[in-house]
């Protein structure tokens, strides 16, 4: 792998776990974690599955 390879690789991960952790912490208990306390479309949840 050249140099160019390996940095995207890097910078890939580190703008998801950005993005991850600027997303996180919205969630009060696990109800809310697990079944989004049932207020997401089907719809979102289908493409979540597929």
């Amino acid at each position: 792998m050249n140099a160019l390879n390996v940095a995207v690789i890097v910078v890939y991960l580190v703008v998801v776990a950005w993005i991850g952790l600027r997303l996180s912490g919205k969630q009060k208990s696990s109800n809310d974690y697990f079944v989004g306390e049932g207020k997401m479309p089907w719809w979102t949840v289908c493409f979540s599955v597929v």
